[in-house]
This record gives structure tokens, sequence and C-alpha cells, in this order.
């Protein structure tokens, strides 16, 4: 379709063209654009004529003289804009920048800023500012947020890329395996962007993805997790499908090799990095207490020379930590974070993006289920009595848990209840807590259900799960750090024993029984309303969540929400 341009004076040139829905719906996508109704025209900025040319199919000659000369003019003015990434940091360099606006862009507020007595006196505005104003620099992550206010102010600018992204320099045995649709598409979508973030509900096949990638770009690689279960099975994937040497940092361990999977606790203990607590700070992070003083040059080394880093679960793992952790991966062009939830329970997501890049690819649970990749829930929230206590107490958030879920004994008989009554019907039945204590109480009242966590051996976790998923043992109690990276397709039911803050725990801890195996039609999962100071909300939170699934099935029994 031709398109009539013109240009009077400004930064402005008109473009009109006969009403079609796709055109329209591409000169809106423009950056810095509006509609003028006296004209029936559009107004679109000089930045975006390049653009223009290319929806329209428009040669040189197509356009009018005046116009090009001023296009050229613009360019020649705004063109001493230049933006420089590189794996880390960008800058830019130029003047009359809209820094207050992409200060506004690359800023957030903090969690209870409006409590802090500096803001209420009015000394900080409650935002984390990651534009360094002094230097003109960002993390590299944030680089698709300040070029669309680059894009809307029409500053043009050249974008320069700091460093050659590597070439490939590792080969793998094994031909990679045979992929699903959208694990291609998640495959694809990775290698265009180079970095950014992939939601993969549980049970996508996320470490498999990963080796995938690592298969097609051929790099040394990090990969880096937060448990030492997942530390070792990640290994065990990698080594099926990479047919390689894979090295370990963490468990007692320091073997570098150039595929290397890595606790954050050993890496950020090389570099003097706090790691801190988690976004669920009811479920600290587990400890690895690897000796890594006499090898931290090493791993430090390691780590800023590696051009492609993986942080798994990176949606859980500390945000500080996380985000110190990737600034120091100063060689890594290709940085991905792999998720199973779609935001951080502490809101701190803008500090993720910015280690390691926006959302790049999602596949939700509801997705996998309606293409048969994964089960339904059925999900059976249950309403508990009311808290109870003298009106002079005010007990703070660990009394309440103690009283009202570690020691209540309505509500851990209706634990129990639930709990028999599925393996009664076949069934089998992980039951999680997040504190010892009350899986402790659980096993007294059911003493046929073993309670595993954190601190028992692999090997006895191994067994336990393994006769779980045989259906020998039909009920198994574990904490919530013992079940982290749980594979068990035969699993039928989760009770989520303990609540939480984290809704987002909660999604993945539902994703832990929804994988398929045979004749298994559905899983069932068992949560709790609880009717207490904080953890109502807790209640309501999690419900919200799962909410956001269309293809979960929700029922409330005793309230309505």
């Amino acid at each position: 379709m031709k398109a009539q341009l013109s240009y009077e004076q400004g930064d402005f040139f008109s473009v009109q063209f006969p009403y079609q829905l796709h055109y329209v719906r591409r000169i809106r996508n423009l950056g810095n654009r509006r509609w003028d109704p006296d004209t029936k025209s559009w107004l679109v900025h000089l930045a975006h004529l390049l653009e223009v040319m290319e929806i329209f199919e428009l040669t040189r000659a197509d356009i009018p003289p005046k116009l090009w000369r001023a296009y050229q003019v613009y360019r020649i003015r705004n063109y001493r804009v230049r933006l420089i990434a590189g794996p880390v940091m960008a800058r830019l360099e130029g003047d009359n920048l809209p820094l207050d606006k992409i200060d506004a862009a690359t800023s957030f507020f903090l969690p209870g800023y409006q409590y802090t007595q500096r803001f209420i006196e009015g000394r900080w505005d409650g935002r984390r500012h990651l534009l360094d104003r002094r230097r003109m620099q960002f993390p590299a992550g944030l680089l698709p947020r300040v070029r669309a206010v680059l894009n809307a102010e029409g500053v043009a600018y050249q974008f320069i890329e700091e460093t050659p992204v590597p070439q490939r320099t590792l080969t793998f045995k094994r031909p990679p395996v045979e992929l699903r649709d959208y694990q291609r598409a998640c495959v694809q979508a990775a290698l265009n962007a180079r970095r950014g973030v992939l939601e993969l509900a549980t049970g996508a096949g996320k470490t498999l993805l990963a080796a995938c990638l690592i298969h097609e770009l051929g790099l040394p690689t990090l990969f880096v997790v937060h448990t030492r279960d997942l530390l070792h099975q990640t290994r065990e994937v990698f080594r099926q499908h990479l047919s390689s040497k894979i090295g370990q940092v963490g468990d007692g361990k320091i073997d570098l090799q150039p595929v290397t999977v890595a606790t954050v606790q050993t890496c950020s203990r090389a570099f003097g990095i706090n790691v801190g607590l988690t976004p669920d700070d009811d479920e600290p992070l587990e400890d690895d207490p690897t000796e890594v003083a006499a090898r931290s040059k090493d791993v430090v080394e390691f780590v800023r020379s590696c051009p492609v880093v993986f942080f798994d679960e990176c949606h859980h793992l500390p945000a500080e930590c996380c985000y110190a952790l990737a600034m120091e991966t100063k060689n890594a062009h290709y940085r991905y974070g792999l998720s199973a939830t779609p935001y951080r329970a502490d809101r701190l997501d803008m500090l993720l993006e910015a280690a390691l890049g926006e959302k790049i690819f999602c596949a939700r649970a509801s997705n996998l289920i309606e293409r048969g990749y994964l089960v339904p829930p059925e999900i059976y929230f249950y309403a508990v009595s009311p808290y109870r206590t003298a009106p002079s107490r005010r007990p703070d958030y660990a009394t309440i848990f103690r009283e009202y879920i570690i020691h209540n004994p309505e509500r851990n008989a209706m634990i129990v209840e639930h709990a028999r009554a599925l393996a009664e019907e076949g069934k089998s039945v992980l039951v999680l807590v997040s504190q010892v204590a009350h899986g402790e109480v659980l096993r007294e009242l059911m003493p046929e259900a073993p309670l595993v966590q954190g601190t028992d051996s692999a090997e006895k976790r191994q067994k336990v799960f393994h006769r779980l998923g045989k259906k020998s043992l039909r009920i198994v109690i574990a904490t919530t750090l013992a079940d982290e990276g749980l594979d068990i397709p035969t699993l039928d039911a989760v009770i989520l024993a303990s609540g939480g803050k984290s809704e987002t725990r909660a999604l993945q801890r539902v994703g832990r029984s929804l994988r398929p195996a045979p004749k298994k039609k559905h899983a069932t999962i068992i949560d709790f309303f609880d009717n207490a100071p904080y953890l109502q909300e807790h209640s309501l939170r999690r419900l919200e969540i799962f909410r956001t699934e269309p293809a979960f099935r929700i029922h409330t029994v005793g309230f309505t929400a």
C-alpha cells in the first residue's frame, strides 16, 4: 500500500493512507506518534521515518525531498547520542538526554519504604535507583526500558555493542534431543535475545532446555542453583544430554570444568557476597558449608570469564545476592534466569531484570495442561476455625504460627484426615511443612508416614521419595527444604500443611504433582484458609495466584473469597 507522506516544520511528518487495521496497528506501535483529527492523518516523529518506509514498502524515491532533508538534518543533530552496551553494564553518551524519564524507568519503590523515617521526613523518595547519573550508566538488563524511553522521546541514537559476541569453542558428543513445540520456541527465543528470564512451569523441562541451549551455544557455562539436591540433579541431566564431564562447585567439592554447576552459596562466599534472605524469608536458603577459601581465586576467575550463565529458580534467590553475583559475571554475553513463577514474592523484580534481562518466554502451567503435557489440579481450600486469644494479648507472627499452625489440634486433625482419606483411595500423598517441629507433630499423629527434612542425607531422601513414587509408601511428610527439585510423576496429591507467605512457592509446589503418569487424570491439592492475623492474608495471596491459572479447578470449602 502506498501512503502519502508530507512535512511542514518541526520534528514531525504526516502520514495518510486508506484505513486498514493492520497498518493502523503498526503505526500505533511506533513510540512517538499521534492522530490528528483535523487533517485525518498520523503525525509521526522523524526518528521513525525508516520504520514508516518499511511498513508501507516505500523507497527513497517515494519520500518528498523536503521531508528527506529534514530527516537528514535531524540525524546530524541527534546522532550525537550513543548507547553503548556491555555484558553487564550499559552507558549513554551525549547531551540533552531525558535523564529524569530514564531514571523513572530504571528505579523502583522498595518494600516498606513508606514506613521509613527518611521517607516520612522527605529525605528519600523511597526508590532504588539503578541509573548512575554521574557515569550515565545502568545495568544492561534494563536496556529495553531505556531504549523505550529514548524512542518515545524521539531521541535518535547509535547503538553499539562494546564487545563482540563470543564464538563456539566447545563440542559435545551427543546430539540434542527431540524437543516439544514450546521447548523449541523457548530455545529460539533465548538464542535470539541472548539475555532474559524464561518462565517455565514446573514440569516444562527447564533443565533439559538449559542443556539444549548449552549444546547450541558451545561455550563455557556456569549454571547456578540454590540447593545441593538441585546441584546433583542438574549435573546428572547435563551428563546425560551433553556426554561431557560436568564441573561442581558446592556440597564439599570444587571441580571447575567448561560446563560447571555451582551453588549460589559457595559462589557468593568466594566473592564475599552476603547471601541474605530469600523472598520467602520464612523459608531460609539451605546451608552449603563448602570450604572455598583455598580455591576462591579460581572460582572468581571462572565466574568472571564464563560467556554463558544460568540462574536456576531465579525468582526464589535472594535478590541482592543474585544481583551482586550476576554483576560479577563480567564476560557473560548470554545470561538467563529460569523460573517457574511469574514474579517475586518480595516484588524486587526489577533488580532481577537488571541482572538478567526482561522476561523473554513464558510457558505457564495452564498452557501445558491444555496441550496434555501436564494434568490439571483439583485444589481444595478448607476453612479453619478462627484464632482465639485473650483481648489483651498482641502475639507476633512467630507466636501465631506456633499456636495456630504447628500446635493447632483441629487443623492438624484436618491434615491427617485428608492425608489418610487420599491414601485409602490409593493415592500417593506428600504433606509439606515449613518447620521440622510441625513435621514431628504430624508424624506423631501419623506414625506410618516418615518425615524427610533438609538435613537428611541425599541417599535417605531419594530412598523415601522412590518408595513414594512406587506407592509402597502412601504418605510422606517433608519439609519444604527437602522437596526442592522433586520429580515424582506418579505423585497424586500434595497437602500444603504450613500455608506460607509465598504465593509463588505455593504455585511451584502445586506443579510438583502435575506431571503426567499412566491412569493419572488429575492431581489433588489440599490447602487451608487460615483465619488468623497475618495468615489470612497469606491464604488469600495463595488463592489469588492459583486463580491466575485458568486450568486450575479451585474449590473453597467453608468460606467465600
